[in-house]
């Protein structure tokens, strides 16, 4: 079975329907961490990529309308289809990282830069 399924709009049955659909997106978004890191040269660990994937899904916690709920997994499957095909720039990926989770290398060389010792 491939990772990515073709991208079919649906609506849940019911909110235990829905629950379980975003588990699974949840769960291919976590399972495709390594893969990510390889395609965007993500200079981080792994774990906080997966955190940052889990604090998303964490912001919609307590939605419990199945079809806002289908609302956000279209949008997070979208998302997810973009990202895994690398559909995106370096830079769309970093923007969910804070700048203290990001390249820390890049902070020195610009202030290195500014300073005229570069």
């Amino acid at each position: 079975m491939p990772l990515i399924e073709p991208l079919v709009t649906r609506t849940s049955s019911s909110l235990k329907d829905a629950r379980t659909r975003a588990i699974h997106l949840y769960r291919q978004w976590q399972k495709s961490v390594p893969q990510i890191m390889i395609d965007y040269h993500l200079n981080m660990p792994q774990a906080v990529v997966r955190s940052k994937i889990r604090e998303e899904f964490e912001k919609n916690r307590y939605v419990s309308d199945p079809r806002v709920i289908d609302i956000l997994l279209f949008k997070g499957r979208i998302e997810f289809e973009e990202t895994y095909n690398v559909w995106k720039q370096y830079s769309h990926v970093l923007r969910y990282f804070d700048a203290n989770e990001r390249d820390p290398q890049s902070d020195q060389f610009m202030d290195k830069f500014i300073e005229g010792r570069a």
